[in-house]
């Protein structure tokens, strides 16, 4: 492959999920960097087919039509979100819940191994229960999840300089962006929203890295916490950066919940995760704050 013009970088855009991601590629000549952007994309649609609950066809859409102690197989990826997804929760306590939307709540199914690969089966709950078991929501983590699983293809292809990102909310890193500053190594993305934030960078360098961001900017307090049904109400934005998207596309959720001392101890436990909480417009908190190599 011949090498781009120095500082050169390759964008490409492409709308699924209910948002527009976006490729930036280093390094490659354009036509093979539109090449591997379309694999990516590709992907991306593959997994919304098999995630999005708005399609009575898709995996999830089938999970949310079962009954109690019903079963039904499922594929790989659709496995291995909602495992990433199970364990975040029992990890954050329940803040964060991909079945907020149930009166059931909680994990309402149990995933297995079988010889023809992967199944769920729904759990057996008490008569009394009103409303639907599953109803199952992956849109705080299937955005993570595809950025994930487009790192891998780019990995792939060859390349070793990307910065690919769903909407802007999630992102995730791969090698570093030419033009940088001697001594600089990563992509430089923002953090801190529209919020100003006394003695914090604004600017952090993402290397094989994802930082995702959760806030109240734009739709004002639409996150719930799963635990009580209540509005969030700890802080007004959440950052969360750890080596998975989909990891840190769950974590900013659970953070918007969390109180800062229940954020800074899963961070004491879980050493390769950051934290940014804006607490109001003049207090926030960062945990684990060397994770970064901070520039204004």
């Amino acid at each position: 492959m011949s090498e781009p013009a120095t500082g050169q970088v390759h964008r490409f855009a492409h709308e699924a999920m209910g948002t527009i991601f976006e490729a930036l590629i280093a390094e490659s000549e354009a036509k093979y960097a539109a090449q591997a952007a379309q694999a990516i994309f590709r992907e991306v649609d593959r997994l919304e087919a098999l995630f999005s609950r708005f399609n009575a066809c898709s995996e999830i859409g089938q999970v949310n039509r079962l009954g109690p102690g019903q079963s039904m197989t499922i594929g790989l990826e659709t496995y291995e979100c909602l495992k990433t997804a199970a364990l975040i929760s029992a990890e954050t306590g329940g803040a964060f819940d991909i079945n907020f939307r149930s009166p059931a709540k909680g994990m309402a199914f149990e995933l297995f191994r079988h010889q023809g690969g992967f199944g769920l089966k729904i759990r057996e709950i008490p008569a009394s229960q009103p409303g639907k078991i599953a109803d199952l929501d992956l849109g705080a983590i299937g955005k993570g999840f595809a950025l994930d699983k487009a790192q891998a293809i780019l990995a792939d292809w060859g390349i070793e300089q990307a910065l690919i990102h769903a909407g802007t909310s999630t992102a995730v890193a791969i090698g570093s962006a030419p033009g940088l500053s001697a001594g600089e190594k990563g992509w430089p993305v923002g953090v801190g929203g529209v919020f100003s934030l006394r003695d914090a960078a604004k600017r952090v360098l993402l290397k094989a890295r994802a930082l995702s961001g959760s806030g109240t900017e734009v739709k004002g307090r639409h996150v719930k916490d799963p635990r009580t049904g209540r509005p969030a109400e700890q802080c007004l934005a959440a950052w969360a950066s750890h080596p998975r998207a989909a990891v840190a596309d769950a974590l900013s959720t659970a953070f918007m919940v969390m109180n800062p001392e229940e954020v800074r101890g899963y961070c004491e436990r879980r050493p390769e995760t950051w934290a940014l909480l804006v607490l109001d417009h003049e207090r926030h908190r960062i945990f684990n704050r060397d994770i970064f190599e901070q520039r204004l």
